[in-house]
């Protein structure tokens, strides 16, 4: 126990450290103040454990002093030792938090009592913070293995006493959660790499997948299963279903991309639907296993929900996962019809405010994957076909001299009309005007 003894008097700080140096056995006088202010400032260089403290000092008094102390250092323990036999001394002293007041001369019998309880107070209080440490350190080598078996026992749709243990273990809940599996792929690992280099590359990265997984999300990770491995994914009951979608692909991407600037591997991950209930989870698994095994797209993230009947070879450059040509799409009739269906959507409702998102809810396809399939099949993104349709529209409207520009306007979706003016003649080439005059008989 580390003590600072702070009074004015000499010969009172003399007895005061003989005292603590005979008698107090693991105790020693560390610093020595003679005024309140340099109490303070030794109590900050110095981290006592106890501050033997006289009320009297000149400047600032003891218990000036002692309400510094408390403000800056609480954990430690201050000790009035004062001759002043004054109530409203203790009490103030108490209320700030001292541990004891003791009266001069203090006899030594008493000092020493109080100093050998404050040895052992402070020895308890150590000894449970290193037991604490060593609990947490036991736990958080276990977490792994926990979150293993939970994932297991998820993924296999078991529900049992034991899974309930480790959720409460873990602090997790999974009423409503979905699954993810993260694996590597053929083009996973720079193709540079080979031997020694790429298996510490792979190992490295399959032991940082779980650390970056649960700092993006509340999830149970499993163990590696050869070439890939189960994400447990926490949800709110709450939560809508398309919008969970969309979030668990921006949060995939987040993952992968996070992955690939740590490690240098990009990861493939396919992911399976949301479900209400724990015993419901081996169906997202069983989903976000058949995403992340189907060849169809060179995607690295996929969702089973944008599969259904999708079934596209969309290779990337060098990659050939259909025996097609390196390169070459090819749409299948579900990539078409699904295509389709977004532009009658768009035709139908050009008047509205309408956003990707919109578009592809509507299709029941994920914002990312329904924008990638449109432009692949008709070479633009799906808003500049949203500003071409409209365009298209307020042509018609144009031609008929009764509607007037800004009644064009309002039709096809446009709440401004000089905005609508640019847009126009940035596709057109002319002002709504010119047009309508250019064109009119």
């Amino acid at each position: 126990m580390r003590i600072l003894v702070a009074d004015d008097e000499p010969i009172e700080r003399t007895a005061l450290k003989v005292i603590v140096q005979r008698y107090v056995p693991g105790a020693e006088v560390v610093g020595e103040a003679c005024t309140g202010r340099q109490a303070v400032e030794l109590a900050e260089t110095l981290r006592p454990d106890v501050i033997l403290m006289d009320i009297n000092m000149p400047g600032m008094t003891g218990l000036e002093a002692l309400r510094e102390i408390r403000d800056r250092s609480p954990a430690v323990r201050c000790l009035i030792v004062s001759a002043y036999d004054h109530f409203h001394f203790a009490q103030e002293a108490l209320r700030l938090g001292a541990v004891d007041y003791l009266l001069k001369p203090v006899k030594q019998n008493q000092m020493v009592d109080v100093l050998g309880r404050l040895v052992n107070e402070i020895h308890q209080e150590r000894q449970r913070r290193q037991d604490e440490l060593k609990r947490k350190e036991q736990f958080r080598q276990l977490l792994p293995l926990a979150e293993e078996e939970l994932a297991s026992l998820l993924a296999s749709g078991q529900s049992t006493t034991r899974t309930t243990d480790l959720l409460d273990m873990l602090k997790l809940r999974f009423d409503a959660g979905l699954c993810m599996v993260a694996g590597l792929g053929a083009n996973s690992v720079a193709s540079g790499l080979a031997g020694a280099d790429r298996t510490a590359t792979i190992r490295d990265a399959k032991a940082q997948l779980g650390e970056v997984a649960r700092s993006l999300c509340t999830c149970a990770v499993g163990h590696w299963q050869e070439d890939h491995v189960t994400i447990m994914i926490e949800l709110d009951v709450a939560d809508d279903e398309y919008q969970v979608r969309v979030w668990s692909m921006e949060l995939a991407r987040r993952l992968r991309d996070r992955m690939k600037e740590l490690t240098g591997v990009r990861f493939r991950i396919g992911i399976g639907e949301p479900y209400s209930g724990r015993e419901y989870l081996a169906r997202s698994h069983a989903e976000a296993m058949a995403a992340f095994r189907f060849e169809g797209v060179s995607d690295k993230v996929i969702h089973f929900g944008d599969l259904g009947d999708q079934e596209a070879a969309e290779p990337e450059a060098g990659e050939d996962n259909t025996g097609a040509a390196a390169g070459v799409w090819q749409p299948t009739p579900g990539i078409i019809r699904t295509v389709e269906q977004g532009k009658r959507y768009i035709a139908q409702h050009l008047s509205e405010e309408l956003t990707l998102e919109k578009v592809a809810r509507e299709v029941a396809l994920t914002p990312y994957y329904f924008g990638k399939i449109f432009s692949r099949l008709t070479g633009q993104t799906v808003m500049d076909y949203l500003t071409r349709a409209r365009i298209d529209q307020a042509k018609q409207l144009l031609a008929n001299p009764e509607i007037s520009i800004k009644e064009a306007c309002f039709a096809v979706g446009y709440s401004d009309p000089n905005y609508f003016s640019r847009v126009f003649k940035k596709v057109t080439g002319q002002t709504p005007s010119e047009y309508r005059t250019a064109t009119t008989p």
